[in-house]
């Protein structure tokens, strides 16, 4: 999960942590954080985040995008 806090770190949301829930339904984080996090993802792992990936509910929560990251990069 550091990884993950080290993303929100680089987008300027250092207040956002694992133990943090519904963190788009709850308006926590918005469609820029969102996007700002999928940009600090491709950089990471120098790859394209497929657009299936980027719906709201990939990140609700630290662990939701631990596990969308698994799926997403493991090719």
């Amino acid at each position: 999960m550091e990884e993950i806090k080290q993303f929100f770190i680089k987008i300027g949301r250092a207040d956002v942590d694992e133990n943090m829930r519904n963190l788009v339904s709850d308006n926590i984080i918005d469609s820029l954080d969102v996007m700002n996090l999928i940009n600090e993802i491709e950089k990471h792992y120098n790859k394209t985040l497929d657009f299936d990936f980027m719906k709201p509910i990939y990140f609700e929560s630290f662990e939701s995008i631990q596990k969308m990251l698994e799926i997403a990069m493991k090719d």
